[in-house]
């Protein structure tokens, strides 16, 4: 009897196996086009073009891969994405894509329309994919194909790392970030922004957004500064200044030093006066490395103390000049707004913060302390 029933499950076993469908719903990479990266402008008769960077597989195991640049136009991004599935062999997938691209025109305009179905759609990756400003139009910049020996997708994804690192930006502003940045009505953000020099693709700085719309742009240095401002560093954040000390042994020369990975104290705090005026402080104190010095003398310690007092004068200056550039673009980065809404919500409400802010009062301060004189001691 028990043989019997063994039987019988082996038989059922087998008939079931043989009924299996299968995976019905796989697609096999020989037959697909994945896009590695995708630009977005605005054309002139404000319609949106689409740019994408797709990467062929080998053909064979000993050759490599290829890229294949398109481009199509359609009437919303949806329609640009439509036109340029309808022309490219195979099947496009973004499963791989790294980079989206930003024209100036396009951002100008606003990212919610055109970026929507980017956002809201689950089969496109957002959670790693970066977001890119980019002064001439994206597809000029895809268009190039290739930049020494990497694919232009795989370029720009390395060069953003590698800013991301040197504190040009930081954090990475990735789909996700900006989704939900654009929908706090109490913070804006800023984006990589990059341009064409010649034949090279060269860091502008940083692109800033006001609700969302691209309002003004900052330089490297500028950019460098920001991000310490945020209380934030990608592990190196370097600068290079001149220092002229009029004193009866003069300091003169460029110094270059790394504020970047090392301890700093941030401090911002958000009040608001009697008479309704908003006032932030913001300050920092920076332990700083010389990585060079081109001044006759040796940096004794009376001399790293003149320094310091130097530098902490230029990089107060320069935070200043930022705050005021981020004002003029009306870009509220740093959440000010988020603070009256948690703590002066009453303020808050009866205000135009799209005004208002303009008119904050930023009290900054950044304090420089050389830890450490490196290979020039």
């Amino acid at each position: 009897m028990k043989r019997c029933r063994g039987a019988l499950c082996c038989a059922m076993l087998g008939l079931s196996t043989a009924l299996l469908t299968g995976c019905w719903d796989r697609e096999y990479l020989k037959d697909l086009n994945l896009a590695y990266s995708a630009g977005f402008d605005l054309t002139k008769d404000h319609k949106i073009k689409e740019t994408v960077e797709l990467i062929i597989p080998p053909k064979t195991e000993q050759s490599s891969t290829t890229n294949e640049i398109h481009s199509a136009v359609g009437l919303s991004t949806r329609g640009a994405s439509n036109i340029l599935r309808a022309r490219v062999r195979g099947n496009m997938r973004v499963i791989k894509n790294s980079v989206q691209l930003i024209g100036k025109s396009l951002a100008e305009e606003g990212l919610k329309a055109p970026m929507d179905v980017n956002f809201r759609d689950p089969r496109n990756p957002s959670s790693d994919v970066r977001l890119i400003v980019t002064e001439n139009d994206a597809s000029e910049i895809i268009g190039k194909k290739k930049i020494g020996e990497l694919q232009i997708g795989e370029f720009l994804s390395q060069k953003i790392s590698s800013l991301e690192k040197m504190s040009l930006f930081y954090p990475p502003e990735t789909v996700n970030t900006v989704f939900r940045s654009l929908t706090d009505p109490g913070q804006d953000f800023a984006l990589p922004y990059i341009g064409v020099q010649g034949s090279e693709i060269v860091a502008k700085g940083v692109a800033l957004f006001h609700d969302q719309s691209f309002s003004g742009s900052l330089g490297k240095d500028q950019s460098i500064m920001l991000v310490l401002m945020k209380g934030k560093s990608g592990g190196n954040a370097r600068f290079t200044k001149t220092v002229n000390l009029d004193t009866t042994k003069p300091i003169r020369g460029s110094i270059s030093y790394n504020v970047g990975n090392k301890k700093r104290k941030r401090e911002f705090h958000v009040s608001v006066a009697r008479n309704g005026d908003v006032h932030v402080t913001l300050s920092l104190k920076l332990q700083a490395v010389i990585e060079e010095f081109t001044g006759p003398q040796l940096l004794d310690d009376k001399a790293v103390t003149r320094v310091n007092k130097e530098l902490s004068s230029i990089m107060t200056e320069e935070a200043r000049e930022v705050v005021r550039e981020l004002q003029q673009a009306n870009c509220d980065i740093f959440g000010v707004g988020r603070q009256l809404m948690a703590y002066h919500p009453k303020l808050w409400k009866r205000i135009d913060w799209n005004k208002e802010y303009r008119n904050v009062q930023f009290h900054t301060q950044v304090q420089v302390s050389i830890i450490d004189t490196g290979v020039i001691q």
